[in-house]
C-alpha cells in the first residue's frame, strides 16, 4: 500500500521498563516534536514525562470499534500532524494496548515509524545464554487454568525457547503446570527487570523452581529452554 509520506505519521515509541536511564535521546526528541502522544495510562505517562521534562499533549488510547476508528487522529495526519504511541513500560504493541491504532493508521496509508528501546522480552533473551532461534513469545498467559495449560502444552511442541509474561498473583497456579509439562527443562526467570530489585534466576528444572521460587513481588518474565540439548553448568543469579 502506498504511504502518504508527505503527510503526518505515527511514531511507536518504547519507554523505560524500570530504569529511567534506558530512555533514548530519540524518544525524547520525538515526544517533544509530535502534536500529541497517545498512551496506555495518562497518570503513568504524565509522571514519566514530568521526570524527563517532556512537554506534550497526552491522550489515553482505547480500542475504537466505531465505523471510523481514531477519526480525530487520522484527520490530524491528513492535515500533516504527527503523533506518538507509548505504553506504560516497554515497547508498545507487545502485550499491551495499541496494536489496533497501529493497524488502522497503516490501513489508511500513513507511515508508522518504530522508535525502539526497552523490552522485557529482549532483555531476558539477551542474558539467557541460549541460542534464541527459534523463540516463541506467548505474551501474557490466559487467566483460566485450563487454557493456560493448553497454551503451554501447544508451545511445548517447538524445539527452541518459549518466553511469556505472568502476573504475580497467578504464580502459584503456574508452577505446578510447568512441573507437569516440562519436568526436565531449564527455566530462566526475570523479576523486576532493570529496576532496583532486579532478579534473574536460573533453574535446571521446575522442581528447583518449586523448592526455591523467587519473591512473589513485581513483574515477571519466564523463559523455557525446550531444546533437546541444553547447556551444562550454566547459571545466572543476579540481584542488583
Amino acid at each position: 500500500m502506498a504511504r502518504n509520506t508527505e503527510k503526518g505519521c505515527l511514531y511507536v515509541v518504547a519507554t523505560p521498563i524500570g530504569n529511567l536511564g534506558d530512555v533514548t535521546a530519540r524518544a525524547i526528541e520525538v515526544w517533544n516534536s509530535v502534536d500529541a502522544v497517545y498512551c496506555e495510562s495518562l497518570s503513568e505517562t504524565k509522571k514519566l514525562f514530568s521526570k524527563l521534562g517532556v512537554n506534550a499533549k497526552v491522550y489515553p488510547v482505547y480500542k475504537d470499534s466505531s465505523e471510523t476508528p481514531y477519526a480525530p487522529m487520522i484527520q490530524g495526519m491528513k492535515e500533516g500532524k504527527s503523533y506518538a504511541l507509548v505504553s506504560d513500560a516497554g515497547t508498545p504493541g507487545v502485550s499491551d494496548p495499541g496494536s489496533h491504532l497501529v493497524r488502522v493508521t497503516r490501513e489508511k496509508g500513513y507511515t508508522v515509524v518504530p522508535v525502539p528501546g526497552a523490552s522485557a522480552l529482549t532483555a531476558l533473551l539477551s542474558v539467557s545464554g541460549f541460542q534464541v532461534n527459534p523463540t516463541l513469545f506467548l505474551g501474557f498467559l490466559s487467566e483460566k487454568i485450563g487454557k493456560k495449560r493448553k497454551e503451554l502444552e501447544e508451545a511445548g511442541k517447538i524445539e527452541g525457547l518459549v518466553v511469556f509474561y505472568e502476573s504475580v498473583h497467578k504464580l502459584p497456579r503456574l508452577y505446578p503446570i510447568l512441573a507437569e509439562l516440562f519436568p526436565e527443562n531449564e527455566i530462566l526467570v526475570g523479576r523486576e527487570l532493570t529496576k532496583t530489585f532486579e532478579e534473574i534466576r536460573y533453574y535446571a528444572n521446575p522442581k528447583e523452581l518449586l523448592e526455591n521460587p523467587p519473591v512473589a513481588k513485581g513483574e515477571f518474565v519466564f523463559l523455557l529452554n525446550l531444546r533437546k540439548k541444553t547447556l551444562k553448568g550454566f547459571s545466572i543469579i543476579s540481584d542488583t
